[in-house]
């Protein structure tokens, strides 16, 4: 009789304690959930905080519904770089290279978005290259809408930044996307740019000679698409960059670039 009242008292010892390890496991977990809890409701309340006061991997000014599309990367590629009309770059440096475009041109806009920009980084900004945009507007009558704001901006030396935003904007051609509110939003894109100014300054009689000159130029040098390209000393003879079958990737106008420098050095 001993042995087994012995026994059932070890059993409810042994019952007592399984259930008060099995309270401690539970009140354990509770823990758990309320510090992970805690915890989410914390990184919530960070993130919240960073996007608030701009931060992630976009920049602020880029996030804002106002931007157009390439906005934010034009007025920060030419920012710092000197602009005079139609020209990027120091006024000294030893090459010129010029481009022949029409602002409806997609092949242009490629050449914008993909090629230009590392031009701009290497060659311009470094001061070893001079850019020059020549308007030729062949393309239809939006073309020369187009052609002829950005000579508008250029009058304020803000014609590069007009250009790569109109590209990055750019729609179906002679499709009526060029209208005066588009050139308007275009404009208010463009960091320190007057626009009621420029609107006015469309019609002026400098521009419409500007663009003139721009079609006898590039006829003149026998070439009939866009975009293309003449290159040389600044101040010197200038040369078509490109043969017929070649397009101005990234590689071919390095290796012209590096050949016009090397010639003027």
């Amino acid at each position: 009789m001993a042995e087994t009242g012995q026994t059932r008292k070890e059993q409810r010892e042994a019952a007592r304690t399984a259930r008060a390890e099995a309270e401690a496991r539970a009140r354990q977990q509770r823990r758990l959930w309320q510090l992970g809890g805690a915890l989410a409701l914390a990184a919530a309340v960070v993130v919240a905080v960073i996007l608030a006061f701009g931060g992630g991997d976009e920049p602020r000014e880029r996030r804002a519904g106002e931007q157009l599309p390439g906005q934010f990367e034009a007025n920060q590629r030419y920012a710092g770089i000197p602009q005079d009309g139609i020209a990027l770059g120091d006024p000294d440096a030893p090459v010129t290279l010029v481009e022949f475009a029409d602002l409806q041109c997609p092949f242009c806009r490629d050449y914008s978005g993909t090629v230009l920009p590392t031009i701009v980084a290497e060659y311009v900004r470094t001061g070893r290259v001079r850019l020059v945009f020549r308007n030729v507007a062949f393309i239809g009558n939006e073309s020369v809408v187009g052609a002829q704001m950005a000579a508008a901006a250029g009058l304020q030396d803000k014609l590069w930044e007009f250009v790569e935003i109109f590209y990055a904007n750019q729609g179906a051609e002679n499709s009526g996307y060029v209208t005066e509110d588009f050139l308007r939003k275009v404009g208010s894109a463009v960091k320190g740019l007057d626009v009621d100014r420029a609107m006015e300054d469309r019609g002026v009689g400098e521009i419409q000679d500007q663009l003139a000159e721009a079609q006898t130029e590039w006829q003149s040098y026998g070439l009939t698409g866009t975009p293309s390209f003449v290159m040389g000393p600044t101040g010197g003879e200038l040369t078509p960059v490109l043969a017929e079958n070649e397009g101005p990737t990234i590689e071919i106008m390095r290796e012209r670039i590096d050949q016009a420098l090397k010639r003027a050095t």
